[in-house]
């Protein structure tokens, strides 16, 4: 993750899965909390000044017409899973799903940059087939939990991936995985019907 934070250039993709993680990873959390205790402390020494006229009327008027359009278009209690700046991005796009057995893949940003932002649901007790990677992945657990050869990832967790991984990621039996994938190289498969799936991959 502090190499994906290091890189000067910021593509589309790059730039939510970085809003994702400082919103959703564990590390983000604590830099949060900690910016939150210096704000409030902060704030306690500022003397306080009287609010102009109707801030009030317009804070609560804003909130209830962002509330009105955020309910209006996502329904889907799978949303409930996502971090609230990915959900204000889908919110007026549609998510288009491709099936691959017990794994579902969204593409959310355009490729034609040289990386890609996808969303990954992996089915309780599904797998990804065997892969390493042309590149680098950094994956963000959102929801339930996935194992590899490396370990056991629980949501809040960031994986670094590339050529020197080999894995085949599972899904928690019971809860399966929901993660978000920034990627700027192709997976590469590498176990069984590798042939086959490189391909079709390609």
């Amino acid at each position: 993750m502090l190499d994906l934070m290091a890189q000067p250039s910021v593509t589309p993709a790059k730039l939510l899965f970085q809003q994702c993680v400082a919103e959703s990873s564990i590390e983000g959390n604590t830099l949060n909390f900690i910016r939150n205790e210096i704000s409030g402390y902060l704030l306690s020494k500022v003397e306080p000044r009287a609010l102009r006229k109707n801030v009030w009327k317009k804070t609560l008027a804003s909130i209830k017409s962002s509330n009105r359009k955020k309910n209006s278009i996502i329904t889907d209690p799978f949303y409930n899973n996502l971090p609230v700046v990915l959900q204000d991005y889908l919110s007026n796009k549609k998510v288009k799903w491709k099936n691959y057995s017990d794994v579902k893949v969204a593409m959310l940003t355009p490729s034609n940059e040289g990386d890609k932002l996808e969303l990954i649901h992996v089915m309780p007790g599904g797998s990804i087939p065997q892969h390493t990677h042309e590149g680098k992945e950094n994956f963000l657990v959102l929801h339930g939990s996935y194992s590899d050869e490396y370990g056991l990832y629980n949501a809040g967790s960031v994986q670094t991936r590339d050529e020197d991984h080999n894995h085949k990621p599972v899904g928690h039996p019971t809860t399966g995985c929901i993660g978000l994938a920034y990627t700027d190289g192709k997976i590469k498969f590498s176990g069984k019907f590798s042939k086959i799936l490189n391909f079709f991959n390609n």
